[in-house]
């Protein structure tokens, strides 16, 4: 399988993660409301994936919306939820942490949970076992966040 689209998307998300808290907090500031800020950068997102999903004809029936909702878990929504605690947290932490600092602590965040996720092969994603480079490695993000912060 060819690898070098993922790639380049996984890395332009890192990049684009990397400016959203700081282009957010801006907004916040600007509108003096970090909830407000907030809420604006989730309608601004859905209305261009709204258009996207257009674009490429995607678009589904109520019914069948209707019918995905009733045949899977409740939880399964709630991506959107966690998307709003992701920026929300951005806006209103990001200025206080500093950028590298709030990017260190949601990595190790992300990275010790897809540990989890992925040991017992949790939310869909193939088991794989923590080994121990995984902890070492998670431990030396741990002390990359240590020094970013001490530093600062």
């Amino acid at each position: 399988m060819n690898l070098l689209l993922p790639i380049v998307f996984a890395l332009l998300s890192g990049i684009a993660m990397s400016m959203q808290p700081g282009i957010n907090s801006l907004l916040g500031k600007s509108l003096e409301s970090s909830w407000l800020a907030s809420a604006l950068s989730f309608l601004i997102g859905t209305l261009a994936l709204f258009l996207f999903v257009l674009f490429l004809g995607e678009g589904r029936s109520a019914g069948f919306l209707y019918k995905t909702a009733m045949s899977n878990p409740w939880w399964i929504w709630v991506g959107g939820l966690l998307g709003a605690l992701i920026v929300t947290s951005a806006i209103v932490f990001a200025p206080k942490l500093g950028a590298t600092g709030w990017l260190a602590l949601f990595l190790v965040g992300q990275v010790s949970t897809a540990l989890i996720l992925e040991k017992y092969g949790i939310l869909g994603f193939p088991e794989k076992p923590i080994s121990l480079l995984k902890i070492v490695g998670l431990c030396l993000l741990v002390l990359g966040v240590w020094l970013v912060k001490k530093e600062g």
